[in-house]
């Protein structure tokens, strides 16, 4: 365990590679589309870089890009555009912080029997909200979209998204 005063925990060395904080007060649209600009990876990948967005990962960031409308396979180049803010990272930015917020409220995301620090059975709600992670095969649950959830793999993690509605 490491202590540091948490003021200065931008500078310490263990941290200062992390992207910010996924949150409405850390994460703001310009700092998004800065860090995704000239990127040729694909968005999802991007997404689940640590130095571009501290704490995000593979349930959230489907759910992100796809409430976004904005397809895993298109690059953070494309999305992030060449100057200024896109529509694209307006959205993403969005629901990020929608996301976030609401996994938190429900208790996050755990799919397995998890116990916690107090023995607990600690299991969270927020995949009663699932968009598409896990729902492959199932019609899209947008009502304007009559896709089909399909999924992918990307970076070795499987993606789940909508070809109707996330391009």
């Amino acid at each position: 365990m490491d202590f540091f005063p948490t003021d200065s925990e931008n500078e310490y060395k263990l941290l200062s590679h992390l992207g910010p904080e996924p949150t409405p007060g850390q994460l703001s649209p310009m700092d998004l589309a800065n860090s995704l600009r000239g990127r040729r990876t694909p968005i999802k990948s991007a997404l689940l870089d640590q130095r571009i967005v501290a704490g995000l990962g593979n349930i959230y960031v489907s759910e992100i890009l796809h409430r976004s409308g904005v397809s895993p396979r298109r690059t953070a180049a494309n999305v992030a555009g060449r100057s200024g803010i896109s529509k694209r990272v307006e959205k993403l930015t969005y629901n990020t912080h929608e996301v976030i917020t609401e996994a938190i409220d429900s208790g996050g995301s755990t799919l397995q029997d998890f116990r916690g620090v107090d023995g607990d059975d600690a299991l969270g709600y927020f995949p009663h909200s699932f968009g598409v992670y896990g729902r492959e095969g199932e019609k899209c649950t947008k009502s304007e979209c009559d896709g089909v959830i399909r999924r992918i793999v990307q970076s070795n993690r499987s993606t789940f998204y909508c070809p109707g509605c996330q391009n």
